[in-house]
């Protein structure tokens, strides 16, 4: 892991335009009948693991006048420079939500770390919890790993010592070459990259042109519009057995209380709620952007090995077992597409594209965007990970539940993550209140129809 690829690099080269893209993991521990663990405490366990997990001890440097790609460096800085320690002084859930809002606008500075750990203690009430509540938030960047990545890296820090399996970080070698050398080697290598990327997109899309298309856009609703400074969360942790809608997967069963939601929800047109008919019958569309991870025997030379399908909710079919059906093979159909080998040789054909290029293009785009388009492709994004078993530690206290929070932008000003650990699913909203001035109230209709359907099927 040295040089950045270009599809991780976009990550860092967007870091002063718009909002945060970090990715950000909470994890909620229950002391049940001990005391909370201290600050200090939770930085010594952090310094013990931290070295033995591949990418906490990565940092960027980037390429003298920024004529090549950022190369990863070791971070040799104290890991305690790396966390924060916030305390809430007993207040209550609502509280420690504010403050989720708020540091989902911060961002981090790759060139210094890439990583923090903000540990959230004194929480007065927490749900599923029977003692003293920690909550730990591990803000990672982008450009250092996907989603999926993220969730390795929690599990290596809060596992078992003896189920950790983490091998040491990785030592890169960039740190030892010359910085001028190597930039002055991407410079003459540039006109010859850019040609053969120019060649090879020019194959792809055209070898792409005769595969199957993509789905249509939806007309943008009051949910799809520029996107303002601030974030509101809700964080509902659920027993699996009331989010699963009879024999369909998790995911499956929350795309169709997030369809059923939000086909109300926008079907007055403005947007408040209080529609008196869903989108549905007026013909109208609910879609949602889903994250996919590429097969791992798909070669794939970035970090951040996930794509982005666009898949239909069906919200037309009022049996919610139907609609589990169609979305099941909308959502399989959907991969199918894209991971095939037409779509990805076009994501992998800019490749060999020279950074002061992509940087360029990517400053006229961001300029240039339309802010608050008339169509978007989806009208929400949905990201559903299972980080696994709930036997992770954190100085004898467990964990009791997991979340995440999909990052906003321009075109989707509410968005859902739906995260499992052990039986406990949690379903996260992200949205911005001025396009969402009451996320309480669609909160609370979400969770109800996810337990509808459960008890329906």
């Amino acid at each position: 892991m040295d040089r950045l690829d270009i599809k991780d690099a976009i990550y860092h080269f967007a870091r002063d335009r718009g909002d945060s893209r970090d990715q950000f993991s909470l994890t909620a521990f229950d002391s049940v009948e001990r005391p909370a663990p201290s600050f200090d405490e939770i930085v010594a366990h952090v310094e013990a693991r931290a070295p033995l997990v591949p990418g906490l001890g990565l940092r960027l440097r980037e390429a003298p006048l920024n004529l090549d790609y950022p190369r990863w460096v070791p971070d040799t800085s104290p890991l305690s420079e790396r966390m924060s320690d916030h305390d809430l002084g007993g207040a209550p859930w609502a509280d420690f939500e504010i403050l989720m809002g708020d540091l989902l606008r911060t961002r981090l500075d790759l060139r210094e770390h890439s990583w923090h750990l903000h540990v959230v203690r004194g929480i007065g009430s927490a749900p599923l919890m029977q003692g003293a509540v920690t909550v730990v938030i591990l803000q990672v960047g982008h450009a250092l790993t996907d989603g999926l990545g993220v969730s390795r890296i929690v599990r290596a820090l809060f596992e078992p010592q003896s189920a950790t399996g983490a091998a040491p970080s990785p030592n890169p070698t960039a740190e030892r070459e010359n910085p001028v050398s190597s930039t002055l080697g991407a410079v003459v290598r540039a006109p010859v990259d850019l040609v053969r990327s120019r060649w090879e997109a020019r194959r792809a899309v055209r070898a792409y042109r005769g595969s199957q298309p993509g789905p249509p856009s939806v007309p943008a609703t009051a949910l799809n519009r520029a996107v303002g400074p601030y974030r509101v969360v809700r964080i509902v942790p659920m027993q699996k057995t009331e989010v699963r809608a009879g024999a369909a997967s998790v995911t499956v069963s929350a795309l169709c209380a997030v369809g059923s939601c939000l086909d109300q929800y926008l079907g007055d047109g403005d947007g408040d709620g209080d529609g008196d008919e869903p989108l549905s019958a007026t013909g109208g569309t609910v879609a949602a952007f889903v994250p996919m991870a590429l097969p791992r025997d798909v070669e794939w030379p970035a970090a951040n090995r996930a794509v982005v399908g666009t898949v239909d909710l069906h919200v037309g079919e009022p049996d919610i077992a139907k609609r589990a059906d169609l979305i099941t093979r909308s959502l399989a159909a959907e991969r199918a597409r894209v991971t095939a080998a037409p779509l990805l040789r076009v994501a992998r054909a800019d490749e060999r594209v020279p950074a002061p290029i992509v940087r360029f293009v990517q400053g006229r785009r961001f300029r240039q965007h339309d802010r608050s388009p008339s169509h978007v492709g989806a009208q929400t994004t949905v990201v559903s990970v299972d980080r696994g078993r709930a036997d992770l530690e954190l100085c004898g206290a467990v964990a009791r539940f997991s979340a995440g929070f999909p990052f906003l932008e321009d075109g989707r000003c509410l968005n859902h993550g739906i995260f499992g650990l052990g039986d406990v699913v949690t379903i996260a909203m992200v949205a911005c209140p001025d396009a969402v001035p009451n996320l309480d109230a669609y909160t609370q209709k979400l969770v109800d129809r996810l337990r509808r359907h459960s008890e329906q099927s």
